[in-house]
């Protein structure tokens, strides 16, 4: 090809008609239709003659990105071109560029080329990725980026032609054998991080820039080259991770690239000063040019802006540009290489999918946003997926049944979308509850689902806590799939996630933008281990293989427990679990005698995923019994205590100076109510049945009790919105003997507390009075507490219980 040909002419790096400064990469990509050509190997060329580049009938050839460093600092794409005699430098133009092999290939421009014995240094600065290349004219230093195998084969290539031609140079300046994963642990050791070995997962050359407004694909694409608005100093990026290099010329400024590492856990980045990689790296030097940052992987999202549907195919910004959110800053990154975006995409899917951690998701204010045809494709269900250039980054429903979701399915996930009041709720548990239907489910699968071809088939309301901060209780709202359990949590959530300070400023999200950022825990179904189910069905722990994977659900409601149990054993039933590696054999009797009989062997029944649903025991009622007659000073002659009722509550305070119910503080507690007695216990929910991996006991009892009074020392009952909604206020005369409060001072299993410190929840009412004001959240458990409470008071007193209702 003669127009290639013309393109092997030598050009000093000095000549006036080398091509300006902005014709470098990025200009060459943000036109539309630009392209880099990917490929590699040899090109084959059959004219010899060349003016200033000998060439053999092979050459070795390179695509990559360069970043030229002497006075100044270039970047560019590039063909290195290797032959029997040479090695040539081109870059790659950006006019006319249509995205063929010839359009590049006419685009090429001749650098410089040089004989292999003006080669002084060449060696792996960064393993697998970059490759330094240096000569004795000082203005000719290359760092060349590329994928690993195309480096390792170049660097085979160079070797055998220096070979041929007798030059050597030294290598002794680079551990050629280290790998990427060695270098890295190397780099990490310097940074005060965890000094556990963190496998890497993948490593990708980008310009990372963090913008203080959303970058929109709009601005971009108008933008000939992100380098001329990047070079002013009004810019609207500001300098995150690409080290902004200033020209001595006063010519402006260029940036670097920067190196993002995937691990399973953490995303970090390498910010990199190729004017200082050269030579021998020690640590000193080494810490000087590789700067480390870590953020969690967690709090890593794409935009919810970005969509492949909204970028032209074949656009640069379709192969080379991703707009994320880094916590609440958004970000844009760059990819230097071709393939290298979906590659990374591609990663960063299976990895988030992988974190058993509490992970950032969006919540979008309207149903309108939701729908998006790419991510969920509802109604038609049997069309191929789309062949566009980007990845399709959510899980589809192709394999799905049709008649998925049906109307029975989006009319009960509508019923259940019922938050309750007494739940807290930050702005995007607020707009998630008012979505209906189908809405719904697009919910899920778009901003929620991690694993393919799953359905949605239960949702619930409920407070949640956690084995790792059993002290605090945490709004959710619980999405049960057929492949995991979704908890989306409210924001006091973002303790569970790591802080860091790599952002210098927090972006908060703007108001107009359409969207709030959520926390979602997931626990898969494969990793459910047991379910434990509390008394009278009024909360349940699920837990999995480890301390981060127990998890409780405190419903307090039966039917909601009893509801989400049934729907998880349905679910269950369609996991294909791997055999025992050990069978027991069970006879015919042993298998079913206890089924047919309506017995469970130790209150335990095994799912056939082998899943374990354990259920409250006799003896545990017992043991809780006897706690209360501890408490009460109860003598064996007495007859012993029956519980009635067991029913997890609120205890309403108000805060001094306000009689609002907006201003009520509500102290989650559990009572117990006897035949003659009614108790106030603070419970642990979370830590008891101790899991088998605890290596110590919890640091507080099961039961802790606040407070204990007789049914006969009940004067009346207040029922209405005084308070608080819903709240009963039960009145006692405050006439107990001497001999029962000096018992409720014995703490359980502890020494007397003295009377300052004795627990005391209660309200007083005059001198003679005390107030509990307790708040149900079931309807069906505070008119059936309402009831029992009535019956053994008139049992006790011989009339009927006064119930006053109050405005």
């Amino acid at each position: 090809d003669s127009s290639v040909q013309e393109k092997y002419k030598e050009k000093p790096v000095g000549d006036s008609s080398a091509p300006p400064e902005e014709d470098d990469y990025f200009e060459m990509g943000l036109c539309e239709g630009g392209h880099i050509l990917d490929c590699t190997g040899s090109l084959e060329t059959s004219d010899s003659e060349n003016v200033g580049l000998e060439c053999s009938q092979e050459a070795q050839v390179l695509w990559g990105f360069i970043i030229q460093t002497s006075h100044e600092l270039r970047t560019f794409a590039s063909c290195v071109m290797l032959t029997s005699k040479v090695l040539a430098v081109f870059q790659i133009l950006h006019h006319d560029l249509d995205g063929t092999t010839q359009s590049i290939l006419r685009n090429l421009h001749l650098t410089i080329s040089f004989p292999y014995k003006d080669l002084v240094e060449v060696g792996f600065q960064i393993p697998e990725v970059c490759l330094l290349l240096r000569t004795k004219d000082s203005n000719a230093t290359f760092h060349i980026l590329s994928d690993s195998q195309n480096l390792k084969d170049f660097y085979s290539s160079l070797c055998k032609f220096c070979s041929l031609n007798s030059v050597s140079w030294n290598s002794r300046l680079y551990l050629l054998n280290n790998t990427l994963q060695e270098f890295f642990d190397q780099l990490i050791a310097l940074h005060p991080f965890s000094s556990c070995r963190t496998e890497l997962k993948g490593c990708f050359p980008v310009y990372l820039l963090q913008s203080k407004g959303t970058v929109t694909q709009g601005k971009l694409q108008q933008a000939r080259s992100p380098n001329i608005g990047l070079q002013t100093k009004n810019t609207s990026f500001s300098d995150i991770c690409s080290t902004l290099y200033e020209q001595a010329d006063h010519n402006g400024s260029v940036y670097e690239p920067c190196l993002i590492l995937l691990t399973a856990q953490h995303v970090f980045v390498i910010k990199v000063d190729f004017c200082k990689l050269s030579g021998v790296m020690d640590s000193e030097r080494m810490n000087n040019a590789f700067k480390l940052h870590r953020f969690p992987l967690a709090s890593l999202l794409l935009h919810p802006k970005y969509s492949s549907t909204s970028l032209q195919e074949g656009t640069f910004s379709d192969s080379h540009v991703i707009e994320l959110l880094i916590g609440h800053s958004p970000a844009m990154a760059v990819f230097v290489l071709p393939h290298e975006k979906f590659h990374f995409l591609s990663v960063y899917s299976l990895l988030r999918t992988c974190l058993q951690d509490v992970k950032t998701i969006v919540v979008f204010e309207t149903p309108e946003k939701l729908v998006s045809p790419k991510k969920y494709p509802l109604e038609n269900t049997h069309s191929g997926s789309g062949s566009g250039s980007s990845l399709d980054l959510y899980p589809t429903c192709l394999s799905l049944p049709c008649i998925y979701p049906s109307e029975v399915l989006l009319q009960k996930l509508t019923e259940e979308n019922h938050c309750p009041s007494y739940l807290s709720r930050c702005p995007s548990l607020q707009y998630a509850a008012e979505f209906k239907g189908k809405a719904i489910v697009d919910f899920f699968h778009c901003s929620v689902a991690e694993v393919e071809n799953e359905e949605l088939r239960h949702l619930m309301w409920s407070s949640v806590l956690f084995y790792k901060m059993p002290n605090l209780e945490v709004s959710s709202c619980v999405l049960l799939s057929t492949k995991a359990i979704y908890f989306i949590l409210e924001d006091s959530a973002a303790e569970f996630i790591e802080q860091t300070d790599f952002w210098n400023e927090r972006s908060s999200i703007c108001d107009d933008s359409g969207y709030h950022l959520s926390h979602c825990f997931v626990l898969k179904l494969n990793d459910l281990v047991s379910v434990n189910v509390g008394l009278f069905d009024q909360y349940f722990r699920i837990a999995g293989p480890s301390a981060d994977h127990i998890v409780t659900c405190l419903t307090r409601d039966s039917y909601s427990t009893h509801a989400f149990i049934q729907q998880l054993m349905a679910v269950l039933s369609l996991l294909a679990r791997t055999p025992s590696p050990e069978p027991v054999e069970k006879d015919f009797y042993s298998e079913f005698g206890d089924r047919t009989a309506g017995k469970m062997e130790n209150y335990e029944f095994v799912h056939s995923s082998r899943v374990k649903f354990i259920y409250p025991s006799e003896e545990e009622i017992g043991d809780l019994a006897f706690l209360a007659a501890e408490k009460m000073n109860i003598t064996n002659s007495t007859p012993s205590l029956n519980i009635l009722l067991y029913v997890l509550v609120f205890q309403v305070s108000i805060l001094e100076g306000n009689a609002q119910s907006n201003n009520a503080v509500l102290h989650p507690k559990t009572l117990i109510l006897t035949s003659t007695d009614m108790f106030l216990f603070n419970e642990d929910y979370i830590c008891y049945p101790v899991p088998e991996f605890a290596k110590e006991p919890p640091q507080r009892e099961k039961y802790q009790l606040t407070d204990a009074r007789r049914i006969r020392d009940l004067d009346r009952v207040l029922l209405g919105y005084q308070t608080y909604p819903q709240a009963l206020t039960l009145a006692f005369d405050d006439v107990q003997n001497q001999d029962l409060m000096c018992s409720l001072t014995v703490d359980h299993f502890g020494e007397p507390l003295t009377t300052s410190t004795r627990p005391c929840n209660n309200e007083s009412r005059g001198d003679h009075e005390v107030q509990w004001c307790i708040f149900v959240p079931s309807a069906e458990s505070r008119e059936k507490m309402i009831s029992l409470l009535a019956r053994q008071w008139e049992i006790l007193c011989s009339r009927e219980l006064p119930l006053e209702l109050t405005g």
